[in-house]
C-alpha cells in the first residue's frame, strides 16, 4: 500500500515538471516567433539615377615661382609662410637707392634732351623759312635740320632711358602677379639678390582640380561615351569632413589605359573658403547618370560578411540569409547585380536578431 502510494506521487510530481516545462519551451518559442520585423519588397526592374564615385587627388590650376629681376640686398619681407596672398599684395622690398638715383638721373636727361629739342625746333622753322626766301644758303638749312633731327632722337632715347629706369625701379617692390597660398621663402633678408634668384612660390587654390580616374567598365554600365563625359557636374568630400564641393568635369582623356582599363579625367571646383590644399586625397562623385533596367534594395538592409555583402530575406514566414553582388548606390540604395530578383522580400531592420531559419512577424513594408 505505501509503495502504491509512493509511486503516485513520484508520478504526480513527474507530471507536473513535465507540464512546467512545457510552459517554458511554449514561451522560449513564442518568443522567438514574435521578432518584427519591417521589409521591402523588390520590384520589377527600372532606370535609376546612380553616383559613379572614385578616390580623386586635389592638385593645384597654377602655381608659380617668382624670381628677382634685378640685383641688390633684400631688405624686407611683408609675408607670414603659408599664409593667403591677393594679386598685387607687396611681397619683398629690394633696395631701391641705385634705382631710383638711376630714375631721377634720366628724368633730367629727359628734361634736357626736351629743352634741347625745342630750341632746335625753333631755329628749324627760323631757318627753314629764311632758306624758302633764300636768305641763308643750303648748307645752313641742312646744318639746322640735322641739329633738329638729333635733338628729336635724343628727346626718344631719353625717354626710353627714363622708361627701363622706372621699370627697374619697380622691381625693387615685388608683387605677388597671383592670388594664392605662398610657400616657404627661399632666401632671407639681408641676402643679395640677382635677376633670376627665386624667392617664394604662390599656389593658386581657388578654383581647385581634382584628378581622378573612371573605370571603362563603369562607362559600359551607364552607356556614357567619353565625349559625353566632360561637363558633367561633380560632388567631392573628405572622407569624415561634413562638407562638400560642387564642380564639373572640364577635361577627360581620349584613350583608355591599357594597363588599368580606366579614362584619366579631372573636375574643376570652387575653393573660395580656401578647405581644400593640394595634394589631398577625396571621393569624387560624377551625377546625373543613369542604370537602365536594374533592381535596387535600401542601403540600411545590406549586411557585410567575411565572404561578402548579404541580405536576409523572408521566406515562408522564416529568415534566410542571402549573398548578393552590389552595384552602385543611389540615394540611399544599392543597385543589386545578382542574388535577387523582383518578388523577393527583402527584411531592413532588426538584423542583428535574426538566424537562418528563425520565424519572424512581418509588421510594416518599407517603402521607395
Amino acid at each position: 500500500m505505501f509503495k502504491k502510494q509512493f509511486h503516485l506521487i513520484f508520478l504526480s510530481f513527474l507530471i507536473l515538471a513535465l507540464l512546467s516545462c512545457s510552459k517554458k519551451e511554449t514561451k522560449v518559442s513564442s518568443r522567438i516567433q514574435a521578432i518584427p520585423v519591417s521589409v521591402y519588397n523588390v520590384t520589377k526592374p527600372r532606370d535609376v539615377e546612380v553616383k559613379l564615385e572614385y578616390p580623386g587627388r586635389t592638385r593645384s590650376i597654377s602655381s608659380v615661382t617668382i624670381f628677382a629681376r634685378v640685383t641688390g640686398i633684400l631688405e624686407k619681407m611683408y609675408f607670414k609662410e603659408g599664409q593667403f596672398v591677393k594679386k598685387g599684395d607687396l611681397l619683398f622690398l629690394i633696395e631701391q637707392k641705385p634705382y631710383k638715383a638711376e630714375y631721377d638721373s634720366a628724368k633730367a636727361n629727359l628734361e634736357k634732351a626736351m629743352a634741347e629739342f625745342k630750341k632746335a625746333e625753333r631755329d628749324w622753322k627760323r631757318i627753314k623759312s629764311a632758306f624758302e626766301d633764300k636768305v641763308i644758303s643750303e648748307e645752313e638749312r641742312d646744318e639746322a635740320l640735322y641739329k633738329y633731327e638729333t635733338a628729336k632722337a635724343n628727346v626718344e632715347y631719353a625717354k626710353a632711358r627714363l622708361e627701363q629706369a622706372e621699370i627697374n625701379l619697380s622691381y625693387t617692390r615685388v608683387l605677388a602677379p597671383e592670388e594664392g597660398i605662398i610657400g616657404e621663402r627661399m632666401v632671407d633678408v639681408g641676402n643679395l639678390v640677382t635677376p633670376g634668384t627665386q624667392l617664394v612660390k604662390i599656389t593658386k587654390i581657388d578654383p581647385i582640380y581634382v584628378d581622378f580616374s573612371i573605370p571603362e567598365n563603369d562607362l559600359l554600365k551607364v552607356g556614357l561615351k567619353i565625349s559625353k563625359i566632360k561637363g558633367l557636374p561633380v560632388e567631392v568630400y573628405i572622407e569624415g569632413l561634413p562638407f562638400k564641393f560642387n564642380g564639373y568635369i572640364d577635361f577627360v582623356d581620349t584613350v583608355v589605359d591599357e594597363k588599368t582599363a580606366t579614362v584619366k579625367a579631372r573636375a574643376i571646383l570652387k575653393n573660395s573658403e580656401k578647405r581644400l590644399l593640394p595634394g589631398q586625397f577625396v571621393r569624387i562623385a560624377i551625377k546625373g547618370l543613369k542604370r537602365k533596367n536594374v533592381i535596387f534594395i535600401p542601403q540600411k538592409a545590406v549586411i557585410q560578411t567575411p565572404t561578402g555583402p548579404a541580405v536576409w530575406v523572408a521566406v515562408n514566414g522564416k529568415a534566410e540569409m542571402r549573398f548578393i553582388k552590389l552595384g552602385e548606390s543611389t540615394e540611399d540604395c544599392f543597385i543589386v547585380e545578382e542574388g535577387l530578383r523582383p518578388g523577393d522580400i527583402v527584411i531592413v531592420d532588426n538584423l542583428m536578431k535574426l538566424r537562418s531559419g528563425i520565424p519572424i512577424s512581418i509588421e510594416n513594408n518599407y517603402r521607395k
